[in-house]
């Protein structure tokens, strides 16, 4: 009977030994002196053993895990600095006593504290008395410019045509290349706040809306209690 052939390394599959030391990874603990003649090529550095290339994975694993934590600490900070900032705008909206205090109030905390260039608020016309200053009063719309209920949903983008800019934001419309549109819910249904930006990457389309819209809604809800007492 002859013997069996001996397999030679040239006949062993490369992926059968890769699979082999997946399953044990303990094998150069147990062969260790074959961890020093193991060279690995390299990119430009030529060639590295085993053992550094494993540290350097390792190091780069650290590195991304680094950056990964890095990142969920920013989003933590972002995210209490616009809670904080809620909480600042509804305690200063929530301490006015007058209608007037309401919008002034809104429009100081949303210059001071959101980035917002100049402010606007359309409201409905009241049939027993004028609007605060403040207040643009909404008309029938002309032909050259746009429906109220165009922006049942909020808009964030460039100036839409038809948007009467220097009777909403003055002698300053000229700067405003970006805004959110919001309407208003409540009494005043069919109102609209409009915040405007000379930075035409502030309200960009791609942007989420749900900050706006709290915004929008606490403003609505404190309006719609001044509304019912007749101020």
């Amino acid at each position: 009977m002859s013997k069996p052939e001996q397999t030679t390394s040239d006949d062993l599959d490369e992926q059968a030994v890769a699979n082999y030391l997946t399953e044990h990874p303990d094998f150069f603990q147990r062969h260790s002196q074959l961890v020093s003649d193991l060279k690995i090529p390299h990119g430009e550095r030529g060639s590295v053993s085993l053992v550094e290339r494993q540290l350097e994975v390792q190091r780069e694993r650290y590195r991304h895990l680094q950056i990964q934590l890095q990142q969920l600490i920013d989003n933590a900070d972002a995210n209490q600095s616009v809670y904080d900032r809620i909480g600042t705008l509804a305690i200063a909206l929530a301490k006015t006593d007058s209608l007037e205090g309401l919008l002034q109030s809104l429009c100081d905390q949303l210059a001071d504290n959101f980035a917002v260039d100049a402010v606007a608020i359309e409201l409905p016309e009241r049939a027993d008395q004028q609007w605060p200053d403040l207040v643009r009063t909404m008309k029938e719309p002309a032909d050259n410019t746009i429906k109220s209920e165009t922006f049942n949903t909020p808009y964030l983008g460039a100036p839409p045509q038809g948007l009467p800019l220097y009777e909403l934001f003055g002698d300053r419309a000229d700067e405003v290349t970006s805004v959110a549109i919001l309407s208003l819910s409540g009494p005043e249904k069919g109102g609209r706040l409009l915040l405007a930006s000379f930075d035409r990457e502030r309200f960009r389309a791609d942007l989420g809306t749900e900050l706006l819209t709290q915004i929008a809604d606490l403003f609505a809800a404190l309006l719609g209690n001044h509304w019912a007492a007749g101020q």
